[in-house]
């Protein structure tokens, strides 16, 4: 798994050749070779002429020898061609990597108190070692990635996607953003589930997978609120029995429809862990474009933290991360402390940990106008908070409890 020729090749085709291959010092095995590939390296970075001076200059040693010993790499390059050499080192890098791997899984394995949480991560490595980590960038290569990226939201303006199916809401925010993570917040009762069943059936019904962790109901009990929104069906009925015969025809079609919808629910988990292995386990077969958590504060942390707020302030910092590393959009769903029962909430209120407020891309709180505790169809304030890219402001929507739905107000 180590060909000394082969490195001597690709230093001579990246010093002579100027050929710009993505290596570093882990893809070499002979300690002088590693010396000249990390002066390679910075040179680059600081914009440096790359040649034989130049290196021996960022090397400490005998200037004489390494020149000689730079000079001599044009020996091994003959019938070897540059990609030839540089997929062959790049070869022999990943075999040593996943020796490497598998050797510190097998001494994990038997420690292990979680086999889903190694197994996972393990996977997760194994990606890294399939990928090459991209070398950093320059201003100006980040300044037309950005234009490329504003070109192509301009290209996709019309892509509404991710919007989540209430107009005066998604005005405000645009929809949903892939690496953002959102944060609905209310006090029980308010309507944060069934707004965020409303948005997750929305998004389905335009193809894109979505997952959503129930920490709080199950599955049967969340597909009854599904059911009773979009068929009119009093949600009281469904739960007592009480239904009529045409109910059940109207049931019957709704679930037919239902069933091809691409949602997941899951019920199953209970720590932040499980859920990044669900979460990844989903994306890696490209099935998950949105994921929703109901919500943040019945998660658990397999880690020990000296209180609770420390645990919160981990799995919001963890909900985040994610949302980055999988390029999705994550909701997740907050309890309010209970002052905030008869006040407009603030940031401030959100239960358990301020990190919550930190971590959030946007934050959208749910509260009744007041005198609408005991109506029937209470009126119900979305209130963003905050928005990272953009504006704050408030919508008022209508909750029809009975069918379990939210409609915008005009």
């Amino acid at each position: 798994m180590f060909d000394e020729e082969i490195e001597k090749a690709v230093l001579f085709y990246m010093i002579f050749e100027q050929m710009d291959f993505n290596v570093n010092e882990k893809d070499f095995v002979s300690d002088r070779n590693r010396k000249i590939i990390v002066a390679i390296n910075q040179l680059k970075t600081e914009k440096g002429e790359i040649s034989i001076l130049s290196i021996a200059e960022k090397i400490r040693g005998n200037n004489a020898q390494i020149i000689q010993y730079i000079s001599d790499l044009g020996e091994y390059v003959f019938g070897m061609s540059a990609d030839i050499a540089y997929n062959k080192l790049i070869e022999y890098s990943k075999k040593r990597r996943f020796c490497e791997l598998m050797e510190r899984a097998k001494g994990t394995v038997i420690d292990t108190e979680n086999m889903d949480n190694l197994i996972e991560k393990t996977i997760k490595q194994l990606t890294q070692i399939e990928g090459r980590e991209e070398s950093s960038k320059t201003f100006l290569e980040q300044v037309i990635k950005t234009m490329g990226e504003i070109e192509n939201n301009y290209k996709q303006r019309s892509d509404f996607s991710l919007y989540m199916g209430l107009l005066d809401l998604d005005n405000i925010l645009l929809g949903l953003h892939r690496q953002e993570l959102t944060i609905i917040g209310a006090r029980p009762g308010v309507g944060k589930t069934t707004m965020a069943l409303q948005i997750a059936e929305h998004i389905a019904r335009k193809g894109l997978d979505v997952g959503m962790i129930s920490l709080e109901m199950s599955e049967t009990q969340l597909i009854q609120k599904m059911i009773a929104r979009i068929g009119k069906v009093n949600s009281y009925k469904l739960r007592a029995g009480t239904l009529e015969d045409d109910d059940f025809e109207r049931i019957a079609n709704i679930c037919g429809d239902l069933k091809n919808l691409p949602f997941h629910i899951i019920s199953k988990v209970r720590t932040i862990q499980e859920i990044e292995v669900k979460a990844r386990q989903l994306r890696n077969k490209n099935k998950l474009d949105l994921l929703i958590i109901d919500y943040i504060q019945l998660i658990k942390n397999a880690r020990r933290f000296n209180n609770r707020e420390q645990e919160v302030a981990d799995i919001s910092r963890t909900l985040k991360l994610l949302s980055l590393e999988l390029e999705i959009p994550i909701i997740g769903l907050c309890q309010l402390n209970r002052n905030a029962n008869r006040n407009e909430p603030s940031l401030a209120e959100l239960r358990e940990s301020g990190a919550i407020e930190q971590d959030a891309d946007n934050v959208i709180f749910l509260y009744q106008e007041e005198g609408q505790e005991e109506a029937e169809n209470p009126v119900v304030v979305a209130k963003v908070a905050k928005q990272r890219a953009g504006s704050v402001g408030k919508v008022r929507l209508l909750f029809n409890k009975a069918n379990s739905e939210f409609r915008s107000l005009a």
